[in-house]
């Protein structure tokens, strides 16, 4: 099967060479725990390395505290460089537009050429209906319309643990073609950041808990490690 790669070290030796193509993959974990930065890595990693157009589209911040966050966070990155020339694309839905989800990223996929989509973070969605029933049956409907698209999304989603087997699981999980977990853990008097791929259909992977860091130049997974 065609790979994407993820471009993150040690995270594309995990899946054997990336995210299987036109995929979407769920990116769960607590606060601070680098779900956005890895989302942020997906697209920047993929329009220089790969040539694959980036979208990000948040539910939350506006378009100019998304790039200053990105700057901050990967400050030895050119960022201006591929906003000006079009290859990473920001845009935020409101509220009030969340039901026009899917025509907005299919408007960019077929006009723009968009390949690679990071949604942060699905778990707003939730907020915006009613019911669980209701974003249950949207959600099945979005990740279902994905599948149709030529493009890789990557959604984040808030999930509150520490340790394997404390999360209880949303529905995106159960869903979604792959499920990337982050762990912030305590230790002492420090946190430690780990990852493990919970879910990746079709392929194998590697099914380790193992740390990773983020540094200036980029998200760093030590597959070969153990916490």
């Amino acid at each position: 099967m065609e790979r994407v790669p993820t471009g993150i070290a040690g995270l594309d030796e995990m899946l054997n060479g990336g995210f299987i193509k036109n995929r979407h993959v769920v990116v769960c974990g607590g606060p601070g725990t680098g779900k956005t930065s890895m989302g942020y890595e997906f697209l920047y990693k993929g329009a220089k390395d790969q040539g694959d157009k980036g979208l990000f589209i948040s539910l939350e911040q506006s378009p100019d505290r998304v790039v200053a966050g990105a700057k901050a966070l990967f400050e030895k990155w050119d960022w201006d460089k591929m906003l000006k020339e079009n290859k990473i694309l920001i845009t935020r839905l409101d509220r009030d537009d969340f039901a026009n989800l899917p025509e907005v990223i299919e408007s960019y996929v077929k006009t723009k050429e968009v390949r690679r989509v990071v949604i942060d973070s699905c778990t707003l969605l939730q907020l915006y209906f009613r019911n669980e029933d209701s974003y249950r049956n949207i959600m099945y409907e979005l990740l279902e319309f994905f599948s149709s698209l030529d493009c890789n999304v990557l959604m984040t989603a808030e999930r509150s643990h520490t340790k394997r087997g404390e999360s209880s699981f949303g529905m995106e999980e159960f869903i979604a073609d792959g499920v990337v977990m982050l762990y912030s853990i305590p230790k002492d008097n420090k946190r430690f950041t780990a990852v493990e791929i919970l879910k990746m259909r079709d392929t194998s992977h590697s099914t380790n808990l193992v740390p990773f860091k983020i540094t200036k130049d980029g998200i760093i997974v030590y597959p070969n490690e153990s916490i």
